[in-house]
């Protein structure tokens, strides 16, 4: 998120770029160094926050906003799983997928019981972008849709949200490229994404 960073900076943004461990054994686990983080940042404590989270993160900013019912707050979620992924329906169970991407990704299917199907939909004003281009081979082994190698399109989608908009970009890559960061800084000032005339 470093580039993403820098990026937002130069548009005029004060950026926090707030970590969690990034093989988490629990949710709970990512939940608790998020909130750490902002609370030592005093960031708890603003009237407003403009989120922007990539992956993972989509779900833990999620799961903050919603418990803390920030409903003030405005959120660019890049890559989100925020309806799960087929690809762990395939294969989370395997010990070499836990062992590459940690216990906690293995609870990141489609199905209603899996951790994205659970959490709250936030009262935020929410904008999504997703890739549709993929460099991982497990993309088009075991996604069927547009996807991005991690997710299809339509499962980074959240209901009420109120943009949405894909890229030509990869999962591994999209946070740095700067279309995303011209258009996320677009949502956070107007709560939309730029469109072609």
């Amino acid at each position: 998120m470093v580039a993403l960073e820098r990026r937002l900076r130069r548009q005029g943004f004060a950026v926090h770029n707030v970590s969690y461990p990034s093989r988490p054994r629990t949710f709970k686990q990512a939940m608790e160094a998020v909130e750490c983080r902002l609370e030592g940042e005093g960031l708890d404590r603003a009237d407003r926050l403009s989120w922007v989270t990539y992956s993972l993160g989509g779900l833990l900013a999620r799961a903050y906003v919603a418990e803390h019912d920030r409903r003030g707050d405005r959120m660019v979620m890049l890559a989100p799983p925020n309806r799960g992924s087929e690809i762990v329906d395939a294969i989370g169970h395997w010990r070499l997928f836990r062992l590459a991407f940690g216990e906690l990704a293995s609870e990141l299917g489609t199905r209603d019981d899996s951790l994205p199907r659970r959490l709250e939909v936030p009262n935020a004003e929410v904008g999504v972008i997703a890739g549709d281009r993929w460099i991982s081979p497990l993309g088009p082994l075991l996604l069927r849709a547009d996807n991005d190698g991690s997710v299809t399109v339509d499962s980074t989608r959240l209901p009420g949200m109120r943009d949405h908009l894909v890229v030509p970009h990869s999962h591994t890559f999209l946070m740095n490229a700067p279309r995303v960061a011209r258009q996320t800084a677009h949502f956070l000032r107007h709560g939309s994404f730029e469109r072609a005339v």
